[in-house]
């Protein structure tokens, strides 16, 4: 099996702009919220949304005070009316391609025309629309029900804005045949017409198709139902617990589509799920299942952060730097499964996939990384006694910045409400861990050129690590309540800054070894920069990357880069 992607799936325009919209009130403070009615027609949205406190709410006037979210399907002009006299701060989240439906609709009708709305009449939006309508505003379901209407006055066509594309065509050419001058506008979201213009491309590649979607969510209805046309057979799920093994073994392409309103992270789990079954056809699920275990455990940042520590060691030729390397490695281990253990709290099994892994083996972790804590401070009393003061305070940091964690409640307050704060310490921690304290215990105590240089470059490194992992789901991080940098500062100004530390991390090696503060050996260091690089054009050329994938890479690059240069000092010495 092939599992092939649609490149248009996932949130559209206006329901990100939505929730964009409703997580910047949220740090306002100004509750309770809530929303009226469903924000957006997906159920996973809907769960995330509540557990940040923004509840659906049917009956405004039961809502004493607070701020109250308008859907983004847009409200009729009486419940807008009703609203509006409340004592409540209303906040419009209706989408602008809705919004501009509804003031067509109320200009034409202001013009004497007798308009015609191609859509689902029991949707919100369809609802809406009618009521900016007027008195004679009318509702199709399609072309087999131009015959059924009465004689009209001037009339006007315009659509439900998840409505389909070919549907619009077959109707408006049926109205022309009965009222050669009729107006239309097609009010189709743009969004909308690509999503299906790409399904219908893709269709005749693949033998069936998988929709991800809410049920009651009318574009990703319709999704289902297109590809049904095309002849395929279509499997429309919410989540991956839904989609039959058996039935989907037997076919060898398969396409996964997504409606509007489906997340990101509910994509990916959909699509791994697809890609275990694919695994177990071909034999590889044991081993997939056991380095699933070993990246989402956090594991794997055991070797991880040896090799990167190594190559520090050999570079500069301590003494027992192997001992300091191990000490640092256990306890990075153990801050990065603690601190991973207790956000899953705050992130559902319907979120993240590690989220769930951790939540489920949530016992056994912890007792390892309390197990790699006392190892790690064991190990540093025989070494300097710098090395126990230091992992001391970063223990007494770790535990300041986890306090909000620990509480369960202000989860981002402390150190944790410094924006990025997460991403600076981790590239902060490792680099003052495995390359600026061995330095120190290379060079008798001294603080010396190279130890620094390299300690900058593993700082920039590992930065740039965070970032390329963080830019693969933004919008998901973001709703699941994960705080990153790319969250506060954008998608363009983090893509810069990864490009800027990867320069940076390129600059200060190449610097080092012109001044002879650095062996040549160091050079090998590149090649894990060049794998970062090359992975973050792969992973942005991959729709909705798995979480094993996006880690693989994102680790990966800095296991190359302590390793590379390892090796080479093994082999020629330094």
């Amino acid at each position: 099996m092939s599992v092939i992607t649609a490149r248009t799936a996932g949130f559209c325009w206006g329901v990100r702009r939505a929730v964009d919209l409703v997580l910047a009130e949220l740090k306002k403070g100004n509750g309770p919220y809530a929303v009226f009615g469903e924000l957006v027609h997906n159920p996973q949205v809907l769960r995330a949304l509540e557990e940040h406190g923004v509840t659906v709410c049917k009956d405004p006037d039961s809502m004493g005070s607070g701020t109250l979210f308008l859907r983004t399907h847009g409200v009729t002009i009486s419940e807008r009316e009703q609203l509006s006299a409340l004592p409540l701060e209303l906040k419009d989240l209706t989408c602008p391609k809705v919004g501009r439906a509804l003031s067509l609709a109320r200009k034409k009708s202001g013009e004497g025309h007798d308009v015609l709305i191609l859509g689902d009449p029991g949707h919100q939006e369809v609802r809406a629309i009618l009521s900016y309508g007027g008195s004679t505003a009318r509702v199709l379901s399609g072309p087999d029900e131009v015959a059924d209407l009465p004689e009209l006055n001037r009339p006007f066509l315009l659509s439900q804005t998840t409505q389909d594309t070919e549907t619009w065509r077959l109707t408006v050419n049926a109205l022309r045949d009965r009222f050669p001058d009729i107006e239309e506008t097609c009010t189709i979201c743009d969004s909308t017409g690509m999503r299906q213009t790409e399904l219908r491309e893709l269709c005749p590649k693949v033998d069936c198709v998988v929709v991800v979607g809410g049920r009651n969510s009318a574009n990703t209805a319709r999704l289902a139902a297109i590809a049904e046309s095309e002849g395929l057979p279509t499997f429309l799920v919410e989540t991956p617990e839904e989609l039959d093994a058996d039935a989907l073994s037997g076919y060898e392409r398969v396409l996964l589509a997504a409606g509007a309103s489906t997340p990101s992270w509910s994509i990916r789990r959909v699509r791994e799920k697809l890609l275990e079954i694919q695994g177990s056809s071909l034999r590889a699920g044991p081993f997939r299942r056991f380095f699933q275990s070993l990246v989402f455990g956090n594991f794997h940042i055991i070797p991880v952060a040896f090799a990167a520590g190594a190559a520090g060691g050999f570079l500069f030729g301590g003494n027992d730097w192997s001992l300091s390397i191990l000490a640092a490695s256990l306890f990075l281990f153990a801050v990065s499964s603690v601190t991973s253990i207790l956000e899953s709290g705050y992130s559902r099994p319907y979120g993240l996939r590690k989220q769930e892994y951790l939540r489920k083996h949530r016992t056994i972790l912890t007792i390892c990384s309390f197990t790699a804590f006392g190892g790690s401070l064991w190990l540093s009393l025989s070494l300097d006694p710098i090395w126990p003061a230091v992992l001391g305070l970063m223990l007494l940091a770790f535990l300041v910045y986890s306090l909000p964690l620990i509480r369960g409640r202000n989860l981002f307050s402390g150190l944790r409400a410094i924006p990025g704060s997460r991403d600076v310490m981790f590239a902060g921690v490792w680099s003052l861990l495995l390359a600026f304290l061995p330095g120190l215990g290379a060079f008798d105590g001294r603080v010396s050129s190279g130890p620094v240089l390299w300690t900058g470059t593993l700082f920039f490194l590992f930065l740039a690590r965070c970032l390329l992992a963080d830019l693969t789901d933004l919008q998901g991080d973001a709703l699941l309540g994960i705080d990153t940098i790319p969250i506060h500062a954008g998608r363009d100004r983090s893509m810069k800054l990864f490009w800027s530390c990867v320069v940076l991390a390129a600059i200060l090696p190449a610097a080092g070894m012109a001044a002879g503060f650095l062996p040549l050996q160091a050079s090998a260091f590149a090649i894990g920069l060049v794998f970062l690089c090359v992975g973050y054009f792969v992973l942005h050329s991959v729709s909705f990357p798995s979480e094993l994938f996006k880690r693989l890479i994102a680790d990966g690059s800095l296991f190359i880069a302590g390793a590379a240069p390892a090796l080479l000092c093994w082999a020629g010495g330094c």
